[in-house]
């Protein structure tokens, strides 16, 4: 018989107090905190939903390992009317639950807003994060609230409290009859007052995570359940293909999403699986431009398979960094290849950059690529000698590139 956990406190930096549980025993796997957005919070109340009450959700996960849920800051039996409800002053809250148990590594499960908090984490604290579980999560506020039935309900929330969060939770189920909506509904209403959703959701717009996807080091997994109307799975896709170790995960039902976190928790993270580089290229950052349109996805995608970790993306150009020359002008050439676009690559030392320019080594590889031309890879001197005797061949540009001096050379 599974035992509601006892309540704790932990105070973090800036003095908020944080209600979390711990339930399992450390041991050799790997303890799990479990983020969850604030309106679906609650330390006393979320062991009666059917999530655990049903489908013994923490119950499960915590057979084999420690398992941590916090509320955090401006929900459930934390302190409430919190001013600030950053990305930063969510990771405080992550710290000071980790520090009170004296976790220094631990995996970490961020639901729907909570993805974005745990993405943040994991990026900026690589050392304390082993693993990374996203479900339903989004990185662009966009995403999620721009959705037209969700922007709709939207100014219910200041208007009318009770009417509000029973339709949100109804849209999230695709309006389906059942009782696990009006439960949810409820516990929203207990979870946070209504003052702090209202002032959640304005700082909720300006939320976009996205670039800080590349920087995560740890194995990732991407929940998306194909039976909801919370996400959908483009976004799922997009965020799982744009972490160096993301996958995608898609459970057929709740149950089996907890045989998928612990089957992944289970694994033990490597050494990183990036080819290392040549003497001559350590210290070297190799940059890849890719200039021109595909799907959605399809250039990080093959980028990952070379190699490569995607840097951004907009406006049709695609930057990427490597390790290897050899792994970027393989890229390069494949990506010439499948989408024919234009491809400059240039490798350069890093900090000759000041704070507000661009790095001078990406600057080359822009041009190249803008030299290039279509299905074509351009490459610097530098690229060329590092991957000599590895099988390329290069036809050299009559005139050196203008404004860099640097001689540019075309795979053949």
């Amino acid at each position: 018989m599974f035992e509601h956990p006892r309540v704790h406190y932990a105070r973090t930096r800036d003095g908020v107090n944080i209600a979390y549980a711990a339930m399992g025993a450390a041991g050799e796997n790997i303890p799990l905190i479990c983020l969850r957005p604030p309106q679906l919070s609650h330390m006393g109340l979320e062991w009666t939903l059917p999530f655990e009450a049903n489908w013994h959700e923490f119950e499960t996960l915590s057979a084999g390992r420690l398992v941590v849920r916090f509320d955090s800051r401006g929900c459930g039996l934390s302190d409430r009317a919190v001013s600030d409800i950053s990305l930063e002053a969510r990771a405080r809250d992550i710290d000071a639950v980790a520090d009170r148990l004296g976790l220094d590594r631990f995996a970490l499960q961020g639901q729907l807003h909570a993805g974005t908090w745990a993405i943040h984490y994991a990026a900026t604290h690589p050392e304390r994060v082993s693993h990374l579980i996203l479900v339903q999560a989004y990185t662009n506020a966009g995403d999620y609230w721009g959705n037209p039935a969700r922007a709709a309900l939207e100014p219910l929330a200041a208007l009318d409290w009770v009417t509000y969060t029973e339709a949100s939770m109804s849209n999230a189920f695709a309006w389906a009859p059942s009782s696990l909506p009006r439960a949810l509904a409820a516990q929203m209403r207990a979870s946070v007052d209504q003052q702090d959703f209202v002032a959640f959701l304005e700082s909720e717009h300006n939320v976009d995570v996205t670039q800080l996807l590349p920087r995560i080091q740890c194995p990732a997994m991407v929940v998306h359940f194909q039976l909801n109307a919370v996400t959908n799975q483009d976004i799922a896709r997009r965020i799982a293909s744009a972490m160096p170790d993301g996958r995608m995960s898609l459970p057929r039902h709740f149950r089996e999403s907890l045989q998928f976190y612990s089957e992944f928790l289970d694994e033990v993270p490597t050494a990183s699986s990036v080819p290392a580089a040549d003497a001559r290229e350590e210290g070297l950052r190799i940059f890849l431009v890719a200039a021109g349109e595909a799907a959605p996805g399809r250039l990080e995608g093959s980028i990952q398979r070379n190699g490569g970790v995607p840097v951004s993306s907009m406006a049709g150009v695609t930057t990427a960094l490597f390790h290897s020359s050899q792994d970027a002008v393989e890229c390069g050439r494949a990506l010439c290849d499948e989408f024919g676009v234009a491809v400059g690559i240039h490798a350069g030392e890093p900090g000759m950059e000041t704070e507000r320019e661009a790095d001078p080594a990406l600057i080359v590889a822009v041009k190249a690529a803008s030299l290039a031309g279509s299905g074509r890879l351009a490459v610097s001197n530098v690229i060329r000698e590092l991957t000599a005797g590895k099988g390329f061949a290069f036809d050299a540009f009559d005139d050196p590139l203008p404004g860099e001096g640097v001689r540019l050379f075309a795979l053949r």
